[in-house]
């Protein structure tokens, strides 16, 4: 789902969805993350962001899809002809398990992906380890939820 960082930008991409370059204006490990363990926690859909400089792209995690939204930056009438909807059948907890797998396999490199006044990447590579454990828990724990005959209201 989303590529090793490299000179400030990775890679995003869902099944049946376009390939998406993210900036390092958003912190996208640790926003991300956030996101995910609050909608994972809740049940609830959550929406996650980034920046493709110059537009905006936004993921909605739904329980059983997610769409992605691709808006521009101007803050002007939008026109439906400029918005880009795309959605995959991914669903909450498959999102969750990608965002899992690919900051944990590139944990350092994430861990640095946004480095303002010479931060103390020890500091947010720990603090990216422990979001990334709660996420892992949650996972396991809401499993369930998420088989066969088993829905949402």
């Amino acid at each position: 789902m989303l590529t090793c960082p490299q000179h400030g930008w990775s890679e995003f991409r869902l099944e049946n969805t376009s390939r998406y370059s993210l900036s390092y204006l958003d912190d996208i490990a640790f926003e991300w993350l956030e996101q995910a363990i609050h909608g994972l926690e809740n049940l609830y859909p959550f929406c996650v962001k980034g920046n493709l400089e110059p537009d905006r792209f936004l993921c909605v995690v739904s329980h059983w899809h997610c769409h992605i939204i691709i808006e521009n930056d101007d803050r002007c009438p939008l026109d439906k002809d400029e918005i880009i909807h795309e959605f995959s059948d991914t669903n909450m907890l498959d999102f969750c398990r990608y965002l899992y797998e690919d900051i944990s396999k590139n944990i350092n490199e994430w861990a640095s992906f946004v480095s303002y006044n010479n931060e103390n990447t020890e500091v947010k590579f720990q603090e990216l380890t422990n979001l990334l454990e709660k996420l892992r828990l949650l996972i396991i724990s809401k499993e369930e939820y998420f088989g066969k005959g088993r829905g949402f209201t």
